[in-house]
């Protein structure tokens, strides 16, 4: 099939293509692809810091925990990200030293953006579009973090990247099977990361279906082998799905259900993403996007970036006007899409100065608040100085819990291989199961189990003892409910723990005498766990 050449004036030496970008806007990096590495450098050794000086967060403990066993795919997240730490954890452990590998995918997705950028807007776009991403707060704290985020970053911006090669080329028209066979490869990849990666799919296709010169690729067999090797490289989640009754697909989707019409929510959502992006980068990022929409389908490369961004931003924005309030994270792949239109908003922009006096500011800014944040988690000391600000203190999250294991350990309880954990929610549950290591089995009771539904078997524990511990008020809350499930509960003398001496989370601990039913899982029957666990 004879495809269309790319549209006049709209490859990279093109005097059309050139005007986008001012001339002189060339001297502000004499050298973009060595000023990418520097800025990759520079953040890769504050985010190695950040890695090593804070807590691991209730998701990464979560996550850890999980991770142990070896699945197709899990509860609520497709299975990527766990396989990376299952296979790396036996090498680093799983302190905080597990987050290097989502370190270095971050490093490369910084590449890969500028890689991205350079090619549709050129190189000094490149250089502002990785510098914006990278003083994005959600970007630097996140760009670490044992979470699915990092390797879905990583893949959308392969597959944007490899999809941008084949639409504009820059030289020689790449291979059409070379173009949408890897797309559908880091698709599927990205897929295997997070769903996040189908509305990816959905921008694609409204993409082809809006610009008519590339209607024809629908008709073309390459996209279709293209999605099918996608639908292959997804199918562990598929398949886990199948086995589950659709568990995490059920429970992903209905967080959007009706729950009753919010319009708060919605702008308390919009407020979320620009606290996490910052203020002064969400700014022109929303101005960038904008000029992008007025400019329409005639600015084919802006309009690209627009289409697969748009459909993360959209829903994920609405969805709080009538379904759960939603967090502000859930349209991060989108924004990240439009980096590239942002770097070609500051390249031009930067004749007149005010960008490098932007990109100073914001990395003072952000440097500043990383060492605020970095010196209270560790430390906790802006409870101490500032009790009310810090009255509900997010920080709290970071704290980990190996004081609670050295207390057990004190009091013989890990010495008693019968036993094992009850706990009444799946926060905590990762907390407690961090700290444990593999010492006891973690069950959790009620109804929000998460993963730790499908790790054991509930009849493996009839007869047997049980640690029930967690937040006082969480307990307080699930005792009656637990009760009859033992024969009888003592309670054990409670434990707290925090930061600088102070006492910040009270543990309550209670010992439940023989098990007599098996405890309920959430999600239907549990499965024994994999036979792979390290």
């Amino acid at each position: 099939m004879t495809l269309p050449p790319p549209p006049s004036g709209d490859t990279p030496g093109s005097p059309a293509f050139r005007a986008t970008i001012p001339e002189s806007s060339g001297l502000i990096f004499e050298h973009p692809a060595r000023a990418v590495l520097a800025l990759i450098g520079a953040f890769l050794v504050l985010r190695l810091l950040l890695a090593a000086t804070l807590g691991l967060g209730v998701d990464e403990t979560y996550t850890l925990a999980n991770a142990r066993d070896l699945s197709l795919s899990y509860f609520d997240h497709p299975p990527l990200h766990y396989w990376l730490i299952h296979f790396t954890v036996p090498v680093l452990g799983e302190g905080r030293a597990a987050r290097l590998p989502f370190i270095l995918l971050f490093a490369g997705s910084s590449w890969l953006l500028f890689a991205l950028t350079r090619h549709l807007f050129g190189a000094q776009a490149g250089v502002w579009a990785v510098l914006a991403l990278n003083l994005s707060a959600f970007f630097t704290l996140s760009g670490g973090g044992l979470v699915p985020d990092g390797p879905l970053q990583f893949f959308l911006l392969a597959a944007a990247l490899v999809l941008a090669r084949g639409l504009f080329p820059a030289g020689d028209q790449p291979s059409p099977w070379t173009t949408w066979l890897f797309a559908g490869l880091w698709l599927g990849l990205a897929g295997l990361s997070k769903y996040h990666a189908a509305l990816f799919a959905l921008g694609l296709l409204i993409y082809l279906v809006s610009v008519p010169l590339r209607r024809p690729w629908l008709r073309h067999p390459a996209p279709w082998v293209g999605a099918l090797i996608a639908l292959v490289v997804v199918s562990p989640a598929l398949i886990w799905n199948m086995q589950h009754q659709w568990v995490s697909l059920a429970f992903q989707t209905g967080r959007g259900l009706p729950q009753g019409l919010r319009v708060g929510q919605v702008f308390a959502n919009i407020a979320g993403q620009m606290a996490w992006i910052l203020p002064w980068i969400f700014v022109p990022l929303v101005i960038a996007a904008w000029g992008a929409l007025r400019a329409g389908r005639g600015a084919e490369r802006s309009w690209y970036c627009l289409c697969l961004a748009l459909p993360a931003i959209t829903i994920f924005t609405i969805v709080p006007l009538w379904g759960s309030r939603g967090l502000p994270h859930w349209q991060m792949p989108g924004w990240l899409l439009l980096y590239p239109v942002l770097g070609a908003y500051l390249a031009r922009a930067a004749v007149k100065g005010w960008p490098r006096r932007w990109a100073i500011t914001s990395a003072a800014v952000l440097v500043g608040l990383i060492f605020i944040i970095v010196v209270h988690a560790a430390t906790g000391l802006g409870r101490v100085w500032f009790p009310g600000l810090f009255a509900k203190d997010p920080t709290l999250e970071a704290l980990e819990w190996t004081p609670l294991r050295h207390e057990l350990q004190a009091r013989g309880l890990l010495d008693r291989p019968e036993l094992f954990v009850v706990v009444p929610h799946w926060i905590t549950a990762g907390k407690i199961d961090h700290a444990l290591g593999d010492a006891l089995p973690v069950v959790v009771f009620g109804q929000d189990q998460r993963h730790f539904a499908f790790r054991h078997d509930p009849a493996l524990f009839l007869g047997r003892d049980a640690l029930i511990m967690g937040r006082a008020d969480d307990i307080e809350e699930d005792l009656p409910a637990l009760r009859p499930y033992f024969e009888h509960i003592e309670e054990l003398p409670p434990f707290a723990f925090g930061r600088s001496g102070l006492r910040e989370l009270e543990t309550r601990i209670l010992l439940g005498r023989t098990l007599q039913s098996p405890l309920p899982a959430a999600y239907g029957r549990a499965i024994t766990p994999s036979p792979t666990a390290y």
